[in-house]
């Protein structure tokens, strides 16, 4: 029995070491009844147990307070463990601790069945410590001499308390030092106990740092050549009790650290090297024994040196606020230019086709999120990174910051460091990222491994950093992968104008293609500039051929279809509908005939120059509009990898237009060609494999005169010349040629008769004298009716 918790009653242990589990494989127990005011069955005891076979509690011992914190310990044998072997426990306020503090094992003293018996709580070497004797079996017992516990007083310094980066303090070098001292003092029990003790310590940097393989943010200056750049190895030498003695070292901060906001974190490690205690007597010539530090205080001392948090507030609490923006680009051939990448329904699309690299333009921001409340966040983000994982089919090629093809400013170099197989690379974004900074930058992106199956690209993107902030989401880049045929279809009509005139003749009178009309050659290419189709589906060239006119008269008479590779190939190609061409098995000219070339030279639309009105459309034949019905040709596009060309040789229906149309100018007939393809693959895409191909039609110049003058082309005409003259008379009008001008009877001039006197005539005078002289006068009239005589 013992007091355990030190509350003043006696606790009980009750060994039985014939205690046996098979599925527990125990061998061996000790019950610990806890005293509770007297009531040992108040609570559950609490049950050690030994191993299987080891008659653990076979013996049971007192040792009293071995580690001196004022709680009595025990000793538990059990000497078939092994060797044997001797579990100490040690008391506390809640009773006996279920942990073995030490195990003492017969092997180390080369004694069997060791345990078998005890007896402890003698102080055998008079150092006021309990003592503890142990048998066997063997006729032999092991004196176990506890020795003194020495409680150890500190007290660490830290000058500076706080880093200052902007204050180079180093004493004899260029940087910025922080001085560490460390003083120590020790007590014991009893107080006339006062050995020369030599404590050993170790002063260690930033231990979690380096087990994550990252380097020291310090060194230590004037360390000991056998100590390592993060650590520094010093002795103090402890006379006697409550004598005090220190030790120093210095840290220096290392060049270009990032992380500016976590402190760094120092451990003090001390231990006793050696004692040496003047004033020990020998008790039966028994040899001193070395203190032992108490166990209550580890021996271990963590501090922290801080860093001046410049640009985080007044709270000294930098809260960033990073934001993240991303677009997908492809690069402008081999320069450092970039474009975005198309884009459909808000989502990039990467072609396979055209390129295999591309560009994740990143951008990232670190503004406050309200602007009325900047000091809300927004602080500098210390230690900012970014971490770019791809999947298996993406790899890290390398990161660009400089001329941005979108004429925006590129910010300071962003350095990315991948992993081994560029599955992932970090970007280091700032040391800090300052308030209201913006960094932008190109992270390329190889696609080797992007295949057939692909169908898109998905790059995750995470921000981090050591100051506080919101937690921000992963964002996931996804674009669109689509693998786009490089086909490209054209067509020519030979000729592209053809003439109709004649007789019309019926279907039955149709013995031969000559008797159906002028000949037509239309070719289709088909070109591949990429890779065979071998591996991707089935194409097929699809036709549409307009046989028949709305109404079912036929239109264009297909005789021939012919599908070959290419020029130096003798591989041909079969279309179907087969049984569309020359239905009605009408008899083929020679084949040095069969071309449009020799059959019509000239044309007739070739002969005549075409005036204004021949040269307007009035009819469109085309089957998407519905005004003619075409037979679709589908002709199976193999593997090739460069060409193949379809050739349709035909004829023009002649009865059918001059019945239909004998005095339109001219029509137009489309023919229409496209690309299809049938695939698994879901993100195959064809562009821009369509084709029409026009055919003019004009009315030959013996048939429209037939038809005469159209009656709405005379009342126009008259109603022209109508309009025409009333404006010539208008304007006649306006210019006042239709008024004459008029004399007023006011204005007309009046005549004065003047009479005079016989005598006073000049023709009297002159008969009088004999001479006749006739006198020039002149009388001169004005508008007012006055009379001007000369005198």
């Amino acid at each position: 029995m013992e007091d355990l918790n030190n509350d003043g009653w006696m606790d009980l242990l009750v060994g039985a070491p014939n205690f046996f589990s098979r599925k527990e494989e125990i061998g061996g127990a000790v019950y610990v009844y806890m005293n509770h005011a007297g009531k040992l069955d108040k609570s559950p005891p609490i049950r050690l147990n030994g191993s299987d076979g080891s008659m653990f509690g076979i013996a049971i011992s007192s040792l009293g307070d071995l580690n001196q914190d004022g709680f009595k310990d025990v000793a538990i044998g059990a000497p078939f463990d092994g060797n044997g072997k001797v579990y100490i426990y040690h008391g506390s306020p809640k009773g006996l601790v279920s942990k073995a503090a030490q195990i003492l094992d017969g092997i180390s003293v080369g004694i069997r069945t060791f345990g078998y018996s005890l007896s402890g709580g003698l102080d055998i070497d008079g150092n006021t410590y309990p003592d503890l004797l142990v048998g066997s079996l063997s006729d032999t017992i092991v004196l176990y001499r506890s020795r003194t516990v020495v409680h150890l007083l500190k007290d660490v310094t830290i000058s500076p308390q706080n880093i200052d980066l902007e204050n180079k303090n180093c004493k004899h070098e260029n940087g910025i030092c922080v001085d560490l001292k460390a003083c120590f003092s020790y007590s014991a029990v009893p107080a006339h106990y006062n050995p020369q003790i030599k404590l050993k310590c170790v002063f260690e940097a930033e231990a979690d740092r380096r087990l994550q393989g990252k380097s020291s943010r310090v060194v230590f200056l004037k360390r000991h050549s056998t100590d390592q750049e993060y650590q520094h190895t010093g002795t103090i030498l402890l006379n006697s009790q409550s004598s005090s003695h220190c030790t120093t070292t210095t840290i220096q901060l290392q060049e270009g650290i990032k992380d500016k906001l976590r402190s760094i974190p120092v451990t003090l490690t001390y231990s006793i090297h050696n004692a040496h205690d003047r004033n020990y007597l020998s008790v039966d010539k028994l040899p001193p024994l070395m203190p032992i530090l108490s166990d209550v205080e580890r021996n271990v001392y963590n501090m922290e040196v801080n860093f001046l948090k410049e640009g985080c507030g007044e709270d000294k609490i930098c809260q960033s606020n990073m934001q993240l923006s991303y677009t997908f680009c492809s690069r402008v051939g081999n320069t450092d230019q970039f474009v975005p990448l198309p884009m459909e329904e808000k989502v990039p699309v990467f072609s396979l086709t055209d390129q295999k690299d591309v560009a994740l333009r990143i951008t990232i921001t670190n503004f406050p999120s309200d602007p009325s409340n900047p000091m809300l966040d927004g602080d500098d983000a210390h230690e900012a990174q970014l971490i770019a994982t791809f999947p298996d089919t993406l790899f890290f090629s390398g990161v660009r910051t400089g001329g941005d093809s979108l004429g925006l400013p590129m910010d300071k170099t962003v350095v990315c460091i991948s992993n081994v197989n560029a599955s992932e690379a970090t970007c280091e974004l700032g040391t800090p990222m300052k308030r209201n900074a913006e960094v932008t930058f190109y992270l390329i992106i190889s696609t080797p491994g992007i295949t057939i199956e692909t169908t898109d690209l998905e790059v995750k993107l995470e921000l981090t950093t050591i100051s506080e902030q919101n937690p921000m989401p992963v964002v996931h880049a996804r674009a669109r992968v689509i693998i786009e045929l490089p086909l490209s279809v054209s067509g020519k009509a030979t000729p592209n104008r053809l003439s109709y005139s004649g007789e019309v003749r019926g279907e039955s009178a149709m013995l031969t293609e000559e008797d159906v009309g002028n000949p037509i050659d239309i070719e289709v290419a088909v070109s591949n500039e990429g890779k065979s189709l071998r591996t991707l589906g089935s194409a097929f060239l699809n036709l549409m051929w307009p046989h028949e006119m709305r109404n079912g008269k036929w239109l264009l008479y297909p005789m021939k279809i012919h599908l070959k590779e290419n020029e130096n190939s003798n591989r041909s190609m079969e279309c179907s509908p087969m049984n569309a061409i020359n239905p009605l098995k009408l008899d083929v000219v020679r084949s040095d005939a069969n071309s449009v070339q020799n059959e019509q030279a000239p044309s007739s639309a070739s002969r005549w120059p075409l005036t204004l009105q021949e040269k307007k459309e009035d009819i469109i034949l085309d089957c998407s509009q519905g005004t003619a019905r075409c037979v679709v040709f589908q002709c199976p596009l193999y593997s090739f990898n460069q060409q193949v060309v379809l050739k349709v040789h035909g004829r023009l229906w002649n009865s059918s237009l001059l019945e239909e149309y004998p005095s339109v100018s001219s029509l137009k007939v489309i023919i229409r060609a496209n690309i299809t393809v049938k695939s698994s693959i879901k993100n195959l895409v064809l562009r821009d494999a369509t084709t029409q191909i026009g055919v003019m039609l004009y009315s030959d110049v013996g048939v429209a005169p037939l038809g005469g003058i159209p009656w709405w082309i005379i009342l126009i005409a008259v109603l022209a010349g109508i309009l025409l003259l009333l404006l010539l008379v208008l304007i006649l009008w306006k210019c006042g040629f239709f008024k004459r001008k008029r004399l007023q009877d006011e204005k007309l001039p009046q005549y004065h008769a003047v009479k005079i006197p016989r005598e006073e005539r000049p023709m009297v005078r002159e008969e009088k004298t004999g001479t006749i002289k006739k006198k020039d006068w002149v009388t001169n009239w004005t508008e007012d009716g006055t009379v001007n005589s000369p005198s």
